[in-house]
Parts: C-alpha cells; structure tokens; sequence
C-alpha cells in the first residue's frame, strides 16, 4: 500500500488490512503518533494503575481453589441469575484442549516457554499473586506453539483474559493467518468503544455496552467451519457467517498487542469441538467445560448459560430421560476439599436447572469424584484443563 493511499485512509478514517506478510493490521492507519515524553509518562502511569489494581479474578470452572481468585461481576456475570442471560451470549467452549498456558511454569520477567515471538518485547509478569503474559514494547506479535497441528480445526474455541490500562486504541488484536501467513481475519478491541471485525469486504463494528474500555474482560471466539463468532465478556459482539478473505481458511492464530501501556493477556485456552449438546446427550453421556463457578464456592456463574439452556433444551425435548450430574477437579488444592467441591457444585447445577429451567428435580441425581477420575494427565495445563469439568450421564 502506498504511502498517498494510507494518507487518504487516515484522512477519511477507514480501516486498512494488510494482505500481505508485513505486520500492517487493519487499524493501523488510525493510531496516533506518540512522542518518547509521553510513552515515558504513560508507562510510568501505567506501572502505577497496575500494581494499584487488583486484575487477579480469573474464570474457573472445577479446578483446585489455589489457582483460582474471585472473577469479576464484569466477565462472570457473578450474582446474576443464569436463565436471564441473552440467548445472543451462545458460546460454548471446545472439549478437547490442544492448549493452555496461565503462565504459572514460567519465571518471571522471561519470555514465556510455549509461545513464539515474532515481533516486540514480552515478559512474564505477575500481579497480586497470579500470572500475565505482558507487552513491553508498543507493539508485539505473539502466538502458541502447537506442535503437530498444521492447520486450525474444523471446530474450535478461544478464551483468554484481557487487561489494559488508558489509552487502549486497538490494544489487542487477535489475527487468524491463512495461506503465505496472509490475514483471513482480524478482530481489534477498543475501536472506539467497540470490538471491529475485518475478513475481507467484510467490516463490522459492534460496542461493548455497560463497561468500561480499560480493566480487565475476557475474550472469547468460537469457530465452526468458515462461521467465527467473537465475544468481548457475555456480548457477542460479532457474528461472521462465512469469513471471506482470499488468504483462505485460517491455519494459526496470532495475537498483536498494541500501545504503549503494558497491555497484558493471560489464562489461554485453545481447544477443539465442541459437538452439540444434544447429540452427545442423545449418545448417553455429555462432558462440559461451558458450567463455570464463583471461586471456592458452589454458585453457578451466569455464563454457564448456553451450555444449560442447551441441556434444558434437550430435557424439554425427551421428557423420560434422566440425568447423573458428575462434578471432577484437577489435582491442585486438598484431595478432601476437592471431592467436597465437587460434589456441592453437581448439586448447584441440578438446582439451577430444576429452579431457573422449570426441569423436575426428581430427574438428577448428584454426585462428585474430586480429582480422583482424570482424563488426562495433571501434570501439564493442558492436563489440569480436561480434567476440570462436569459431567451429565444418562441413568
């Protein structure tokens, strides 16, 4: 792209996206040049909003309570009744975990083991106890090493927690690269106050309403087929039937963090799947990563919706069916804690569905294994992730 063409965008304020190998996204033509005085004053800013902040909640769903802080009302939707959400809030995560990194098997202020660099300056960073993969530099490409994966699947699933501090224009941005690396499309947040989506010709904006630019929000996309859908918290805030791009269907994932305040992600998960509730209930056995709780208790967060509403669905539908609720943790935390936990939580879910989905309660039964049934193995995150869930069973 010519240097009068990237002017003319600019002046207009349009969106460019590179289609090329260089690091050009989208947005580019709308950031705004900052002078060495004030990236020096903003970073020390900065450095003082994030250590007096307290971004340590974090989303969990099952595991042991020592990796787990409060999630914040913004993200979990905490205190919320579950039926209420949106229908529009849909997002289910995938079943099989192909990748998971909370940087905690990394030492602090190095370049975190099962990522790659591409560009910037990254470190591993911790605040109030919990771990961040943070930008150092005012701009940065990273993405996760997959070994053996040499293209993204067919159905798969995002998640990771976001936090940033002003000024936040296009801080982070999410890039699935397709053949010769070329962008297929590319999500940026904030545009303004929205999320902007861009695959080829088509262009979207859509805002994130009740909450704040900066702070801390989880991020989600869920992809099946050539359909991508992107989530900023429990707003759907895109919702692309069929990416266009001529780079083709994505092979890898890439993340940009952009701006001179430190923007930090953490808590990854890449996984694949996952298949309709109903079909795998119809099958006599569903296992699910979508139930998410208040830490160290027993309360069903509101974004445990979908995968609920799915299951309520298909209860609705065959009335004579009856279920065993199952919960399962990793090992982290006492054995007897978790065991406990988990059985409390199997019971939560029956409640919610019997309480807020009108499903006759007659119809659970409740029980919970602790860390005692592993499916894979907890010595890596990838491990401790599978074995995180709940379990819904035919008897």
């Amino acid at each position: 792209m010519n240097r009068s063409r990237v002017l003319a965008l600019c002046l207009c304020g349009a969106l460019a996206m590179s289609t090329s190998t260089a690091y050009a996204g989208f947005t580019d033509a709308l950031k705004k040049k900052i002078s060495d005085a004030t990236t020096k004053k903003t970073n020390e800013a900065t450095d003082k909003a994030t250590n007096a902040a307290d971004p340590t909640a974090k989303k969990e769903s099952g595991e042991g309570e020592t990796q787990a802080a409060k999630p914040t009302a913004q993200s979990s939707g905490a205190g919320d009744k579950v039926s209420t959400v949106s229908t529009k809030f849909d997002f289910v995560p995938g079943d099989s975990v192909i990748f998971a990194d909370d940087f905690t098997q990394d030492d602090l202020g190095e370049f975190p083991a099962k990522w790659k660099l591409s560009q910037g300056t990254f470190e591993t960073a911790e605040q109030n106890g919990e771990r961040w993969l943070r930008c150092m530099s005012p701009d940065g490409y990273i993405s996760m090493k997959m070994p053996g994966l040499a293209s993204l699947p067919e159905f798969w699933t995002l998640e990771f927690d976001f936090f940033g501090t002003e000024p936040l224009a296009s801080a982070i941005s999410v890039r699935a690269l397709g053949q010769d690396e070329r962008v297929a499309w590319e999500a940026t947040y904030p545009h303004d106050h929205d999320l902007a989506f861009r695959s080829g010709d088509i262009y979207s904006t859509t805002p994130l309403e009740g909450a704040d630019i900066a702070g801390r929000h989880h991020f989600m996309f869920m992809a099946r087929g050539t359909a991508v859908k992107g989530y900023v918290d429990r707003q759907r805030l895109a919702n692309v039937p069929d990416i266009s791009a001529p780079a083709g269907m994505p092979k890898t994932l890439e993340f940009r963090l952009w701006s001179p305040t430190k923007p930090m992600i953490t808590n990854v998960r890449f996984a694949e799947g996952c298949r309709p509730a109903k079909d795998m209930l119809a099958e006599g056995k569903l296992v699910t990563y979508g139930i998410h709780f208040e830490t160290a208790s027993d309360v069903v967060l509101a974004d445990s919706a979908p995968i609920l509403r799915q299951i309520a669905s298909y209860l609705e539908a065959n009335p004579t069916v009856k279920l065993e609720i199952t919960g399962h943790t990793d090992n982290v935390g006492a054995a007897p804690s978790n065991l406990d936990l988990s059985k409390r939580r199997a019971a939560a879910v029956a409640k919610v569905l019997a309480e807020q989905f009108k499903i006759a309660s007659e119809r659970f039964a409740t029980d919970g294994k602790g860390d005692t049934a592993p499916i894979a193995s907890n010595t890596k995150p990838e491990g401790r992730a599978m074995n995180r869930r709940v379990e819904f069973a035919k008897r």
